[in-house]
């Protein structure tokens, strides 16, 4: 097929075996999710990513090459019809991380119990010593004991417990804003992401934005104290269905993509696996995700020992020379691609961020599997070809292509339906009254045929009777016959 078409065509699952391979503990465990739950292969990625940066967040930043120090958060949408089992994988994934948060909900109850119990004890104490200095008249010695006795309790007022919660499902963008004001750390999951693009919650966005990018945040609200947040750490995962993230990507979503605020996510939009799903294919074994489950375990063991000692560094991950050149190379394609005719032409908000990306899923990837001191130039490939996905179905969505090259799309398939019943030669009229129905006016099937003649697809000769015809093969030399007519 032509380059042009190319563009626009679907790519397809990646190879997961080149991801288990390079990085064998992810890999591996997202192949099985694949073949257990028989889901959409990159719905298992980006299950495995959000638990990764959820994780690993609040441990580590990334160096980018150029020397600024940034977040390894990732923001994640996938697009999935209902039944995908978009749930169920980003259950899988998350598993042991809600674990934790349940355990500390059962502490932070307990704590909160305590606190209760101190505070009686200290406000009764209070009470007395107020008694006591409303009753010891002009004592100078007694008013200097009472006030000093005052002054050494209102510096022991038991401190509320602070909640340590991870994992936020299904709350507004606002109330997040709100959580991690309290908690410095957390992450945004929605297997049902509609809540997350309503009118409402979008007001957050601004802020949001902000937060991905390490950035303090302040908000102002009526009637209640302003949040300041400075730096905290988001990871925001969400699933949406396809009609419920279309107004997004139209007029009505415009106001939020000229934020910048889509260009910072990965967006996965997989081809439905239903209808493919056959007992036969399941495995039974959960090996690789339980290996999975046990590096997330160590990763959060970590972060909560950091959070108990308080005030520890975040670890600082670098790139090896060669990463770092082959980063300043991707980097610099990716500027390449904003020119016109380019891939990134009409999107260069998601050009902008993409190099950040692909450094960030890179900076993740070295983490969890523990690679040496730097990132590799293998580590930063992968990340990339992630990335280069994630890319395409962004395009796809936010950067539909021209009507002639839609329209050439879904005329090549009926030409390849064609050629499979074994036809290699048709006349013009023969395709144009088979077409699409929505072709065959205002010279729809003529542009689209157009398309696929200048892309190679086929070739167009005239038969010796000067009908118009068309060759399915154009790669095969013509028949003698053939080739005598006019091309």
């Amino acid at each position: 097929m032509g380059g042009l078409i190319m563009a626009y065509h679907m790519k397809g699952e990646p190879n997961p075996a080149a991801l288990c391979q390079s990085k064998p503990l992810l890999g591996e465990a997202v192949r099985q999710a694949h073949q257990n739950y028989q889901a959409p292969y990159r719905l298992c990625l980006m299950g495995g990513l959000a638990a990764l940066s959820s994780a690993a967040q609040s441990l580590a930043d990334v160096v980018m090459p150029y020397g600024a120090k940034v977040p390894i958060s990732l923001s994640l949408v996938g697009i999935a019809l209902s039944g995908e089992r978009k749930s169920t994988v980003e259950r899988r994934f998350m598993k042991e991380i809600k674990a934790l948060d349940d355990n500390l909900e059962e502490e932070h109850n307990s704590n909160l119990a305590d606190y209760k119990v101190k505070m009686l004890e200290w406000k009764g104490r209070k009470k007395q010593l107020e008694k006591q200095l409303a009753k010891s008249g002009s004592d100078d010695h007694e008013l200097t004991s009472i006030r000093e006795a005052l002054r050494e309790l209102l510096a022991t007022e038991p401190t509320k417990p602070q909640r340590a919660k991870l994992v936020y499902e299904d709350i507004s963008p606002m109330a997040m804003l709100n959580a991690l004001n309290e908690t410095g750390v957390g992450t945004l999951v929605s297997s049902e992401g509609g809540i997350i693009v309503d009118g409402k919650s979008f007001d957050a966005v601004p802020h949001l934005n902000s937060l991905w990018s390490g950035d303090k945040v302040s908000v102002a609200r009526v009637g209640k104290p302003s949040l300041n947040i400075s730096n905290a750490r988001l990871t925001v995962s969400i699933m949406l269905q396809p009609e419920i993230f279309k107004p997004q990507t139209g007029k009505k979503g415009e106001k939020i993509r000229g934020s910048g605020h889509w260009a910072r996510y990965l967006v996965i939009n997989p081809e439905s696996t239903q209808g493919t799903r056959l007992s036969t294919r399941q495995a039974n074994s959960w090996e690789h995700l339980d290996a999975f489950d046990r590096r997330i375990r160590e990763i959060l063991s970590k972060a909560r020992m950091a959070r108990i000692v308080g005030d520890v560094e975040r670890e600082e991950i670098r790139f090896s020379e060669e990463a770092a050149a082959a980063w300043y190379k991707l980097a610099d394609r990716i500027e390449e691609a904003i020119l016109p005719g380019g891939q990134f032409e009409h999107a260069s908000d998601h050009a902008s961020k993409l190099g950040e990306n692909i450094a960030r899923v890179a900076a993740l990837l070295h983490y969890f599997e523990e690679d040496g001191d730097a990132i590799s130039v293998e580590t930063l490939n992968v990340a990339a070809d992630i990335c280069a996905e994630c890319s395409d179905d962004f395009l796809k969505l936010f950067v539909p292509p021209p009507e002639e090259i839609r329209d050439a799309i879904e005329l090549n398939k009926l030409i390849n339906r064609i050629r499979d019943d074994g036809w290699r030669f048709i006349r013009k009229t023969y395709l144009h009254k088979r077409c699409p129905n929505a072709q065959r006016t205002g010279g729809r099937f003529f542009r689209a045929l157009d398309v696929l003649l200048r892309e190679g697809v086929i070739r167009s000769y005239v038969d010796m009777s000067n009908a118009q015809c068309l060759d399915l093969c154009p790669l095969l030399p013509l028949p003698w016959g053939v080739q005598n007519g006019h091309h």
